[in-house]
């Protein structure tokens, strides 16, 4: 073995560490909100000069900035007053696509997902995956050019597409609901475009933009998102689940009492009885499957008995598949999204009730039913904590690139 070659292997470790410790501080940085340079010494357990020149890196990479105000003093601090950090939300930015049956919803965001701008995109009825692919780019581009944004301040784009998801290409294996079968939908985004491309189930994006943004205090959960289908994202040990095939929490395909034929092929799915489409036939309503449950809401919130009967017996039957889910996972809480959810106790005691029913009492009783904290916005801000996850607040992120070698060794 050549003597000297530990030189070649201590320098690469030393920039992994510090490519983790930027990460680790951004993080703290973004789940505070605010935080002085001792509150991170306590929470990463990193060094004082450890933390002094990473805060240093990440204030020149324009990803946190000083607010100007200081930290209050304790009781024996020494030295001058610490100044408070925050996220810089003046530079990068990532975008968001999150992909429905019906339309197609894009975003600009800032480091702590804030919707900066969006445009609505309405499906066109006929066009193949590459006329999709092809508006989205223009979309996107036309957004940047709209905001005046740079590409360089892109850090990259994070989409939430409809139907199972391949972990490894980031193509589309197969969605029933818009007729889409093996569309490479990552690999054709990004010659498209000039910027990296992260692509997930879309509720599998809402669960990571809730878990990022809203917090998830019970560490194993379920997200679950009623829409044209009924999909949900497992969150266990805070982290959404993909399942060895990107298709974990297709929970609109479980078997209920009363389910008919599916766009899947079987019989009896959650879907047929519960999702939007089945909603809007159930309440003999025309038009627009979401327009029509947005009705049933209305109406059941004005005391209509037969809107409200529909909503308590479409939350009785998410209740009861739940209650399978529960069996298997024992989450804490179940978190629910969509126009239905938007009807509150009308629609999620029922469902909670029948979870309670279903399931063996013990653990039953402990699983908090509540709605999700973004509403409609929750598709762009989920693909947008995507995006972040993989380009910003992630060691493998390029930013940290171009700095890594000076500070690995004053880390």
């Amino acid at each position: 073995m050549n003597p000297g070659a530990w030189l070649t292997v201590a320098p690469l470790n030393a920039v992994t560490a510090a490519r983790q410790n930027r990460t680790a501080v951004l993080e703290t940085v973004q789940r505070a909100g605010s935080v002085a340079r001792p509150n991170l010494v306590e929470v990463t357990g990193l060094t004082p000069g450890t933390i002094s020149n990473v805060v240093r890196d990440l204030i020149e990479l324009r990803l946190v900035r000083a607010t100007g105000e200081v930290a209050p003093r304790r009781k024996a601090m020494a030295g001058a007053p610490s100044p408070m950090l925050a996220l810089d939300g003046s530079w990068h930015r990532v975008l968001s696509v999150h992909q429905g049956v019906s339309r197609i919803l894009i975003g600009g965001h800032d480091l702590e997902g804030r919707v900066l701008a969006s445009k609505e995109l309405p499906a066109v009825r006929g066009e193949t995956p590459d006329d999709v692919i092809t508006r989205v780019a223009g979309a996107l581009r036309k957004l940047i050019a709209d905001e005046g944004w740079s590409g360089r301040q892109v850090r990259g784009i994070g989409v939430g597409a409809v139907g199972l998801v391949d972990p490894e290409t980031g193509g589309i294996r197969a969605a029933p609901n818009i007729g889409w079968v093996e569309v490479p939908l990552r690999e054709r985004l990004e010659a498209s475009l000039d910027w990296p491309v992260a692509v997930r189930n879309n509720v599998h994006a809402m669960a990571i933009g809730e878990c990022r943004f809203a917090g998830v205090p019970e560490r194993q959960a379920v997200y679950v998102y009623v829409g044209t289908g009924i999909g949900s994202g497992i969150i266990a040990d805070s982290q959404v689940q993909r399942g060895a095939h990107g298709a974990a929490g297709e929970l609109g395909h479980l078997l209920v009492p009363g389910g008919a034929r599916c766009s899947c092929g079987k019989t009896g799915c959650l879907e047929t009885v519960a999702a939007e489409p089945a909603i809007a036939r159930r309440a003999e309503i025309q038009g627009p499957p979401k327009a029509a449950v947005a009705q049933v809401v209305q109406r059941a919130a004005e005391g209509d008995e037969t809107a409200r009967t529909l909503l308590r017996e479409v939350g009785e039957s998410l209740g009861l598949a739940m209650s399978q889910v529960t069996e298997i996972l024992d989450p804490g809480a179940i978190v629910v999204n969509g126009i239905v959810a938007e009807a509150g106790e009308g629609f999620l005691r029922p469902l909670a009730e029948s979870l309670r029913r279903n399931t063996f009492a013990a653990r039953g009783r402990q699983v908090d039913v509540r709605a999700a904290s973004f509403g409609r916005q929750a598709g762009m801000i989920g693909a947008a904590a995507l995006a972040l996850e993989t380009f910003v607040y992630n060691p493998r992120s390029e930013l940290f690139a171009e700095r890594a070698g000076r500070s690995a060794w004053e880390s």
